[in-house]
Parts: C-alpha cells; structure tokens; sequence
C-alpha cells in the first residue's frame, strides 16, 4: 500500500479575495508563479492567455481557473459592474499530486455543485489565518475542492529528464540554502563540470546558477508573502544569499519587482 502522507506534505497555504470595478490586467508573464493558484471566479470575466504557446482561456462566474507552478500568463479581467473572485494558493512537497513534475496544464474547471464550492472557498477565506481551532475545518475544505477538481484536470505531455540531471536538480532543491557550484552539481550526476553544464541547460533551459538563483526566489517568495515578518535582509540570508544588494538584484531580475512591490499582487491571479 502507497503511504498516503505523500499526498498532504503542505509546505504554503494562503487565501485571498479580490475585487476590480474597472478593466483589470495582472501580467506574470515574466515571473512564474511559485505556488499553485485556483480562483473561483464570482463576478465578472477573465481572459487568461498562456505565454508559453499563446493558448486563450475564457473564465466566467461559476468557473475555477487552475494555474500550475511555474506557469507565465497575463490576465485580464472585466465585469459588468464588477469582478470579484477568491484565490487559494499552495504549494506541497515532493513526492505527490501537486507537484510541477506532474505538467499540469493552465486551464479552466466548470463546477457541477456551485453552491458546495461555493461555500468552501469562502469558509477558507474567512476562518484560514484568524481562528486557530478552525484550522483543521479550513484543511478539510481545502482537500475537498482538490479532490473534486483532481479528476477533471488535464496534464501535458511530460518530457524526460536525463536521470543524472534529475538527480542534481534533487540535490539543488534540497540544499539551496548552501553554497553550491557547478562542480559539486557536476559530482552529484557523476558527470564532468564540461559535460554537466550543457546538459542541464539543454534539459532546463537555463545554467545550474540561474536555476539556484530562481529557486531561491521563489523560497524567498513564500517567506516574504507567508507575513512572517522577517526582514528582506533575514529572508536572503535564509534562502542562501550571502549579499542582500544581490539577493534584490536577483529579484528584481526574476520577478520583474522589488520585494515589497511583488507583495502587494503576490495573490493575484
């Protein structure tokens, strides 16, 4: 039998509303999202267009719009007078469901029961951060809309990974706080530095530094939108930056904002 606290390994919760009585726009087109998002759209419409291959996809009251991890989209929404939705966002750790290696897709799901979904969304908007004793009520409304969405929702072809690269991905994840180089990466797929580095960028995308970088930020991003009241100073030496100059660099790079900024919309969808 396959343990099932796979399945629940919750690292990030948050929930959150929003409201636009004009045209509204949240471009993430150049900052992936770090997290999960599903929005239960109440009022008005949502066009949500998929950077990656240009994919449109129309939301109206009564839909969820899914948004996997890493996924860069622009949004835009318009209502008649208003637009109103409630957003959870989560992240669990590896291995599970909901984990980016399952490529989910950005899509729409149209819900049979509104009324049930309805209500969870808001109960878990109302009680998540402000009553401790309804913690468990709150988790158990998070997993029962996660359970009736699961079934509908559509994945991508998975592409594979040299098992080598996987393996240092591994590692990266697991010990982005210390200070790692290409050659440590390079030991741990049991490769050359000359043959490892082309390969991870052939496979990623992007160099070994690059990827660190932007893991660290999106940790750092949890830490900053979690209101644990650390400083910019504490959550860079956390994450693994030794300069906090260069952690805000770093930043502003990969999420297009300073911190404090990409706060104010961090829960935006």
């Amino acid at each position: 039998m396959s343990d099932i606290t796979n399945l629940s390994r919750l690292l990030f919760f948050k929930a959150e509303s929003y409201e636009y009585n004009v045209k509204h726009v949240f471009d993430a087109s150049e900052c992936p999202r770090p997290h999960f998002c599903m929005g239960l759209v109440l009022e008005g419409n949502g066009t949500f267009t998929n950077c990656a291959h240009g994919e449109r996809i129309l939301v109206k009251p009564g839909d969820i719009i899914f948004v996997p991890i890493t996924t860069r989209y622009i949004s835009e929404w318009e209502g008649s007078p208003r637009v109103s939705y409630i957003s959870m966002h989560f992240i669990f750790d590896s291995p599970g469901i909901f984990v980016k290696q399952r490529n989910f897709l950005l899509q729409k799901v149209t819900v049979d029961d509104f009324s049930r979904i309805k209500s969870a969304f808001e109960y878990v908007l109302e009680h998540y951060d402000r009553e401790e004793n309804a913690g468990l009520e709150v988790l158990s409304r998070f997993y029962e809309v996660l359970g009736m969405l699961l079934p509908q929702l559509k994945t991508g072809k998975k592409e594979e990974m040299d098992e080598r690269i996987a393996q240092a991905i591994r590692y990266l994840e697991s010990n982005y706080r210390d200070s790692l180089s290409v050659k440590k990466l390079a030991e741990v797929s049991h490769m050359s530095e000359s043959r490892f580095f082309p390969n991870f960028k052939k496979a990623t995308g992007i160099t070994p530094v690059e990827y660190l970088n932007a893991y660290r930020i999106n940790r750092a991003i949890i830490l900053l939108i979690n209101d644990s009241g650390l400083t910019i100073e504490s959550i860079s030496r956390e994450v693994g930056f030794e300069s906090t100059a260069y952690f805000r660099r770093v930043f502003k790079k990969v999420t297009g904002k300073n911190p404090r900024e990409y706060c104010k919309t961090s829960m935006e969808i």
